[in-house]
């Protein structure tokens, strides 16, 4: 089975719906084999590439026009359903970035079967650890971590390599009917828009193995995602 993930790292329900993910993944492990393939999304593209890191909450205030009061409350429920899933979304040290050195990390990643470690390890560098993503040394070693050379990804983000594949995943993204990330697409069979109920992703896995060839359909109702325009995740 094919899995195609629209996701950004600074995308808080992109962590939580791969974690639902793997989840029910792990639960059909004996009869599906999963490739999951990454495809790039940036929610903040206006953001200055050279620029350093903003706060979450300062720039959610600054740019969408939430109240403080607003961006705490938002950012608490959303900690507290990472933390029922086991993983750590530390607002108060997380930091936002323009993430598209990152996206093409990320196809280089991919292009040794290293992509979803690294995607995992880049959401808690951000979430978790509050490091700022878009910075060489914190790329270069977390790409070490994962057994990726470390002088190669040097040369790497000294270039402007994979930056095309980056604009046209984010074009076939929108192409397909992506409104918000994540965005799950099965085999081309279905789609998932939004971190969704548990159930979805297991009715969906379970349907996909059943089913023939057809037009790509959507899952359920528009899930918990992070939206575009106004930044919100909600």
């Amino acid at each position: 089975m094919k899995i195609e993930i629209w996701s950004d790292i600074i995308c808080p329900f992109c962590y939580i719906g791969l974690t639902k993910l793997e989840s029910a993944l792990q639960e059909v492990e004996q009869e599906v084999q999963a490739e999951i393939t990454w495809k790039s999304y940036q929610l903040n593209p206006e953001f200055p590439e050279d620029a350093p890191g903003m706060p979450t909450y300062d720039y959610l205030v600054r740019t969408k026009g939430m109240s403080m009061d607003d961006v705490v409350a938002m950012t608490a429920q959303l900690s507290a359903q990472g933390k029922e899933l086991g993983i750590a979304l530390n607002f108060d040290k997380a930091i936002i970035v323009n993430t598209k050195k990152a996206h093409r990390l990320l196809h280089f990643a991919q292009a040794h079967q290293k992509g979803t470690a690294l995607k995992k390890s880049l959401f808690k560098a951000h979430f978790t650890d509050g490091l700022d993503v878009n910075y060489n040394a914190t790329l270069v070693e977390l790409a070490k971590q994962v057994g990726l050379s470390a002088q190669a990804v040097k040369e790497l983000l000294e270039s402007d390599n994979y930056a095309y594949d980056v604009s046209q995943d984010i074009q076939e993204g929108v192409n397909l009917g992506l409104r918000g990330v994540p965005f799950f697409v099965f085999d081309r069979k279905y789609a998932i828009p939004g971190a969704q109920p548990m159930e979805v992703f297991h009715n969906t896995i379970k349907e996909c193995l059943a089913s023939q060839s057809a037009p790509l359909q959507q899952r359920g109702e528009e899930g918990p995602s992070c939206d575009p325009e106004t930044g919100k995740c909600e």
